[in-house]
């Protein structure tokens, strides 16, 4: 009987070592979870970033299209570039102005938003395309 003791013993034993250690590990991987995880203010910060980016990136799209319609109609030379790269607005709401130009002459182009996907052409509609000096080179009917 005292064999089937000892033999019970050293079970308990090693199921309490076996708790122990298992129990070190599991917390040992909470506190380091707890450490190393970023912070809400840190993930807010990079989602508030990543949204910056994509709205500049689609204000940039504004300007491109507008510059390639320009150029499909003929109202605006092939090797014209944009002066810059972000629209401007208007007191119109809706309706932006974004400015070309080559080495001659400045182009500002009016355009208007009629949806919201701005990745699609038929969102940036032209509406006007004028010179500095005020010539009217393009306008579209209303």
């Amino acid at each position: 009987m005292s064999q089937t003791a000892n033999a019970w013993l050293k079970w308990e034993w090693r199921i309490a070592l076996l708790t122990i250690v298992g129990g070190l590990i599991i917390g040992g991987a909470v506190v380091a979870y707890l450490s190393f995880r970023p912070s809400p203010e840190a993930v807010e910060a990079a989602r508030q970033q990543a949204a910056g980016v994509a709205l500049l990136h689609a204000e940039q799209l504004v300007c491109a299209q507008a510059i390639s319609t320009a150029k499909n109609f003929g109202i605006v030379p092939n090797y014209a570039v944009l002066a810059k790269p972000l629209p401007s607005t208007t007191n119109v709401t809706g309706r932006y102005t974004c400015v070309a130009g080559t080495n001659v002459s400045h182009y500002n182009m009016a355009v208007d938003l009629l949806c919201r996907e701005l990745t699609k052409s038929k969102c940036v509609s032209l509406y006007s395309v004028s010179q500095d000096n005020g010539t009217v080179l393009y306008k579209r009917r209303s």
